[in-house]
């Protein structure tokens, strides 16, 4: 099961500071909060309503994808950045690839990757 780390893992404080203070970006089917934190590691936290897509099992798959794409591209995301990633209706019909490489431009737009 590809799970993050523990370290990468945004606790319920850490998930409140980023929804707080966080800079907002957006592409089409994926909404992105990021924030520096005080930490020696990046945190991601995953946001997909009930609203945006109905069955727990489309849910959970959305959330291990979007946990596998994250945690193969750990080496390249900035330290001590909080991150939590919202959905949008039209991922649903978006494949693994489509949704990386949307992930990976927001990544870019919001300076979260190192180079």
């Amino acid at each position: 099961i590809p799970m993050l780390p523990p370290k990468n893992r945004a606790d319920r404080k850490l998930l409140i500071k980023i929804l707080k203070e966080g800079k907002s970006f957006f592409s089409n089917n994926i909404f992105l909060k990021t924030t520096p934190i005080n930490q020696s590691n990046s945190v991601f936290a995953f946001v997909v309503s009930a609203k945006t897509i109905k069955k727990a099992t489309d849910r959970n798959k959305l959330k291990r994808r979007t946990r596998h794409i994250i945690k193969t591209t750990l080496e390249e995301i900035k330290k001590g950045v909080g991150v939590v990633i919202f959905f949008k209706k039209g991922v649903k019909n978006k494949n693994f690839y489509e949704i990386k490489e949307e992930i990976t431009q927001l990544f870019k737009k919001g300076g979260i990757l190192l180079k």
